[in-house]
């Protein structure tokens, strides 16, 4: 998505086999939406060439911004910040891709964590426009204003989670509307079909 807004983008990663499968989900999502009549061969031939994929810590010397989707753990994602953050430039943006975890948290050991903030995406991010951006304890205002006017840069429809709380925004509506579904089931009112339909084409 980067890459399709005219950025040139590293994927690091620390082994070959991960960046070979992140190769071939990017080839495989382009392919979809030359098919679908989305991007033309030309075009994706163009966000293809701006990627660069690799196993060099380096990369991370020349980045503007700096976007983490390591595993949903604190302690890898924690160690992954102390050590990039160490090694990007001073006004380096940071953000950690996470559903759930603590923003103020994973970014204890962050050099400079006034730059650092969540950007949580949803999946398949291709196509799902919703991008959470999330302030942490120490996150300035302007690291936030900048990921989100950024997010909307690249097509996305950003919103602000000011308060850095268990499940931000999307994912509490959503645990919200689970729990009052299945308890609609629970007492009869209503089979999944009849739930699944409410939301479908009313909701």
């Amino acid at each position: 998505i980067f890459a399709k807004h005219g950025c040139n983008v590293f994927l690091y990663d620390i082994a070959e086999a991960a960046l070979e499968r992140g190769r071939k989900l990017v080839q495989m999502n382009q392919l979809s939406q030359i098919e679908s009549g989305d991007l033309t061969a030309e075009e994706s031939a163009e966000i293809q060439s701006r990627l660069r994929f690799t196993l060099d810590k380096s990369c991370f010397t020349a980045c503007d911004m700096v976007v983490e989707s390591v595993l949903e753990n604190l302690e890898i994602k924690q160690s992954f910040w102390e050590d990039i953050s160490k090694i990007v430039r001073p006004d380096c943006i940071l953000a950690t891709n996470t559903s759930g975890l603590s923003i103020t948290k994973i970014c204890e050991r962050v050099v400079g964590p006034e730059r650092f903030c969540g950007m949580h995406w949803f999946n398949p991010s291709h196509i799902v426009p919703l991008i959470e951006v999330i302030s942490g304890d120490k996150t300035d205002p302007a690291t936030a204003d900048v990921v989100f006017a950024f997010s909307q840069r690249i097509g996305k429809k950003p919103i602000y989670v000011k308060k850095d709380a268990l499940g931000f925004i999307a994912n509490r509506l959503q645990a919200a509307i689970l729990r009052e579904a299945l308890y609609i089931k629970e007492q009869g009112i209503g089979d999944f079909s009849d739930i699944d339909g409410a939301m479908k084409y009313g909701l």
